[in-house]
């Protein structure tokens, strides 16, 4: 319980913080009470004591607004206690709360005594000024076209005039550049991904649905590491073709394939070893790592058992052409067949010391009263600390479970599990590949998206925390991977439609970051804590960080911008 002194919802000289309000407590019990609370996403029969409530009194507390608040108070008569007006409540920002205490069954209602603040509106307010910039862009671009149309001699021209025009209309020049040459949606999408990205690793805002999930759920933050990983999925399908068409050995590929895997997970290592560079407890997980590990396996099945061109006539023209996509590349699905099934025997039926079996949850003291404590992550966290010990995610410093076991969100296990994400983007490679016309394609990824979405779905049971496999970003379940691919189909298939097919967008501005997103990531862990990409706000709201945070992230695309100007585009 804070002090008096330094509680804001007390002393007036006190703000409160980020995601903060204030709850009054009456107790007009002749009993003193225990007051609970715990956020409702993390309620199994157990809050967290907040403090006393001495009778006939009137308390305050500083409670959080990130979640619901589950609450209720607890009395102790004849040696027994007993909890009493157990009600979750939506507390919002900066709102003063009051809730009365009155010992029997009747359950007051929690009063507004002050409206919460408009925590929302910053995001309109940005959402507002990038659409006018987006406008005014076009508009000066429109602009500048006309101008030069009307400054251009406009009178009749002679005969060496037209020769001239005829000659180049007859053999136009082509700047052909490095970033010309590849597929604009691809790298918008790969844009979109990387600048979410960067947005959210610092900090989104600090609003919940820009941070990661507490555990379960889907949030905007969980979808950006799948959909980089699934779009890198599609690249390799179309790399791969081109390389073994013209005629590179498989054997120079898969080295090729080696290198650059290899490449990703040094990177990963050398961004883990910025805060702590002491090989004792260096992080062996990690974003890279995870990408250079699912890279190598899906790039080595592509170059191993992926044909240069397609040899059989039957898939191309007879009754099966409509699932060539699928019958082309049955090698490939039988191998990831055996990687999810391995990864979902292993998930259910794992022994892990003094934890049930399948267990998908984060443990800690709250959860079915502490009987699962230290199962946190399940057999995917087990496997982890038995493999990584210290080298491996630090201990959360504030969890909504309690107290939980260290687990890496790129752990072993996860990393397998993305391996699937990957190779759902090399599918959606083979459909852009193998089939020619506009429909067949984007009817295909809908039809993906659907697919991937229902079994999802009937994974998870629609809902956030239950069915046989919940979803779950921290663990990367199958029900996560299967949602999250759902939303990349669906949105590569717009974004092909607008701006490969129909031309309606340029895919700008996040077609610049589309073409060197390992740069941007690897930069922006870099300079994360330094001006001018971020600086300190000693008092923080989500105005003010939504606003740094917003300007990091295009500080980034303004880079990407020039880099794409200069054609320049570093890979690895």
């Amino acid at each position: 319980m804070i002090s008096h002194t330094m509680n804001p919802c007390i002393n007036t000289n006190v703000s409160l913080g980020v995601d903060e309000a204030c709850l009054s407590i009456l107790n007009l019990y002749y009993n003193p009470v225990t007051f609970y609370s715990i956020a409702w996403d993390a309620y199994w029969g157990i809050g967290v004591p907040k403090g006393p409530l001495p009778p006939q009194s009137n308390n305050s507390f500083v409670i959080s607004t990130k979640y619901p608040l589950h609450i209720y108070y607890q009395t102790f008569e004849n040696n027994r206690s007993y909890d009493h007006c157990h009600t979750t409540y939506s507390f919002k920002e900066h709102g003063n709360y009051q809730w009365n205490v009155t010992g029997d069954d009747r359950c007051p209602e929690v009063e507004v005594l002050r409206e919460p603040s408009e925590s929302y509106l910053p995001i309109f307010a940005a959402f507002m000024v990038y659409t006018l910039l987006a406008i005014l862009w076009t508009t000066s671009k429109v602009m500048i076209r006309v101008i030069r149309g009307r400054l251009s001699p406009d009178n009749a021209p002679d005969d060496l005039d037209r020769l001239q025009e005829t000659e180049s209309t007859t053999h136009p020049v082509i700047r052909t550049t490095r970033a010309s040459t590849r597929i604009r949606s691809v790298d918008t999408f790969r844009g979109i991904a990387i600048l979410l990205m960067i947005f959210v690793n610092n900090g989104g805002g600090k609003y919940v649905f820009f941070n990661h999930s507490a555990w379960y759920g889907l949030t905007v933050a969980d979808l950006v590491l799948p959909w980089f990983a699934w779009i890198m999925g599609l690249t390799i399908t179309i790399s791969k073709r081109a390389e073994l068409r013209v005629t590179v050995s498989r054997v120079k590929i898969m080295l090729h394939c080696i290198r650059r895997s290899l490449v990703l997970i040094l990177l990963g290592l050398m961004l883990n070893s910025i805060k702590n560079n002491s090989f004792s407890d260096l992080r062996f997980p990690g974003v890279l790592q995870l990408l250079g590990v699912s890279y190598f396996v899906c790039s080595m099945l592509e170059t191993i058992f992926m044909k240069p061109h397609s040899q059989d006539t039957l898939l191309q023209f007879g009754r099966f052409a409509s699932f060539r996509d699928i019958l082309d590349s049955w090698p490939q699905w039988l191998v990831m067949a055996v990687i999810m099934t391995t990864h979902t025997l292993i998930t259910f039926l794992l022994p892990v010391p003094n934890c049930p079996k399948g267990y998908f949850g984060p443990g800690g003291q709250y959860e079915y009263r502490g009987e699962y404590m230290n199962c946190t992550a399940g057999a995917a966290g087990y496997i982890d600390r038995l493999i990584f010990g210290n080298h491996m995610y630090p201990k959360p410093k504030e969890s909504i479970y309690g107290d939980i076991l260290r687990y890496d969100p790129e752990g072993l296990m996860n990393t397998i599990s993305a391996i699937f994400i990957v190779y759902l983007g090399v599918h959606a490679g083979k459909i852009l590949l193998l089939y020619y016309q506009y429909n067949s394609r984007v009817i295909r990824w809908i039809l993906w998206a659907v697919l991937t979405g229902i079994i999802a779905g009937n994974l998870c049971h629609f809902s956030t925390q239950g069915g046989v496999i919940p979803v779950s970003k921290r663990m990367m379940t199958l029900s996560f991977d299967l949602t999250c691919s759902s939303f990349a189909f669906l949105l590569y298939a717009i974004l092909y439609s607008l701006i490969d097919c129909k031309q309606v967008w340029s895919g700008a501005p996040f077609i610049y970051a589309g073409t060197n997103p390992i740069l941007l990531y690897v930069g922006h862990i870099l300079t994360k804590d330094l001006l001018p990409w971020s600086w300190n706000i000693s008092h923080p709201t989500h105005a003010s960080l939504l606003a740094m945070n917003l300007w990091t992230t295009t500080l980034w695309a303004l880079i990407a911008y020039v880099l794409y100007q200069k054609d320049i585009i570093i890979t690895i």
